[in-house]
């Protein structure tokens, strides 16, 4: 019994000095990261999978580097034996939100079927990875989808004007979808005050640098277009449980 006993202290000692010896390395490492790198706020300082190697969450991105934060790697890591993106699955982490603060008067809602699933969508209406989304949302049912009009002038000068236009047409997501599916421009839209600039406000406090991003139920992020309808389906669903 007493063998057992200083067994299991010695075990414990142990334990207590690795996770004492990683608190310390990642202090160094994010002291040393700040003096290296002063104009890059780090979030979060983690060990990774990888001997030596820890993740750094900054500016909405992972970097991943040692305790001395000399030389960075940027990248994804992957599992590959168990098919995982590392990766792909801390950002979607890092970038969840509480949906209940979303507001919602600031977008425009659709409901397809029984609409028990929700999904809430930042889109720029000249973006043609936003085009494809839609493409893809024809063929999703019972969804809910809260569409916040974000357009992003650096890259699509026009898309502004034509949010305006969408958003102040008697029925906004015919308008919308009239666009982005069939290329047709909003037409006889009346001058209204629209939300499109709280958006783009949000869309910063948010840290949305791109467009389509999204929001599902549980807050999870997803960043860019699903590959198709089928995706979207599993995400919606795996959300709802």
């Amino acid at each position: 019994m007493k063998i057992m006993i200083k067994t299991w202290l010695s075990v414990l000692s142990l334990s207590l000095l690795s996770v004492q010896s990683l608190h310390a390395d990642s202090k160094t490492l994010e002291q040393n990261f700040k003096q290296n790198y002063p104009d890059i706020p780090v979030k979060s300082v983690s060990p990774s999978p990888l001997p030596g190697i820890y993740e750094v969450y900054a500016a909405g991105k992972i970097i991943y580097t040692d305790e001395t934060a000399k030389y960075l790697f940027f990248g994804n890591l992957l599992d590959v034996k168990n098919k995982k993106n590392l990766t792909e699955e801390r950002l979607a982490e890092f970038g969840k939100i509480d949906v209940k603060q979303l507001p919602l008067e600031q977008a425009i809602k659709y409901v397809k079927g029984n609409g028990k699933r929700i999904l809430y969508v930042f889109s720029d209406p000249d973006c043609p990875y936003c085009q494809k989304l839609e493409q893809h949302m024809t063929s999703v049912d019972n969804v809910t989808v809260y569409l916040f009009l974000f357009p992003l002038k650096k890259l699509h000068p026009q898309a502004e004007a034509v949010a305006n236009k969408i958003w102040c047409s008697k029925n906004p997501y015919e308008a919308w979808e009239d666009y982005m599916l069939h290329r047709k421009a909003p037409k006889n839209a009346a001058q209204c005050e629209t939300p499109i600039q709280k958006n783009l406000a949000l869309g910063q406090k948010l840290q949305i640098d791109g467009t389509p991003t999204l929001f599902l139920q549980n807050g999870m992020r997803l960043s860019g277009s699903p590959q198709n309808a089928e995706q979207i389906e599993q995400l919606l669903q795996e959300a709802s449980r």
